[in-house]
């Protein structure tokens, strides 16, 4: 039996509150098998919201080297049903957003989440998302847009000046 499969058996064998623990003690990187198994975890509106949570942190922190589309796929997914998920969940899916590899997509999404009316909590970890790939020639961009903004404007700036020296 493979290593995953045992890790899968042993995750199924616990209760709720021994799952948790047992997801907040995992330390290695990710493969495709174990990514999936995260990925069914945090996209099952079964699980307990903070099962879900420590997957999604799992997700962005152990993430191996292999295509991530999938993963951003999914918590956009999480994201964009907002009215349904639990805001800590969605902030979660955010902050691991910021861990994994962006592209143009993402970052007009994070513009469009940050001008929008959305929960100011939501357009902060947008903004993180921002800062966290503000080498990306996109993410430049969004922030010189972002520049006089009346709550990032001057968060903005600072990124920005960051990147000219």
């Amino acid at each position: 039996m493979h290593t995953e499969d045992q890790f899968i058996k042993k995750y199924h064998s616990l209760n709720q509150q021994e799952q948790l623990d047992f997801l907040k003690g995992f330390d290695q990187t990710l493969d495709q098998v174990l990514t999936h198994f995260f990925l069914f975890i945090a996209t099952d509106t079964n699980n307990d919201d903070d099962i879900r949570i420590e997957a999604v942190t799992i997700l962005g922190l152990y993430k191996g080297d292999y295509d991530d589309t999938d993963i951003k796929e999914k918590l956009m997914t999480i994201i964009n049903a907002d009215d349904t998920e639990d805001d800590s969940l969605i902030v979660n899916c955010i902050n691991t957003l910021s861990l994994l590899t962006v592209d143009d997509q993402e970052i007009d999404w994070a513009l469009t989440m940050i001008r929008s009316d959305n929960y100011s909590l939501f357009q902060s970890a947008t903004f993180a998302l921002l800062a966290q790939h503000k080498n990306h020639p996109k993410a430049i961009e969004a922030l010189k847009r972002l520049v006089n903004d009346k709550n990032y404007g001057t968060s903005a700036q600072r990124e920005l000046a960051e990147i000219e020296t």
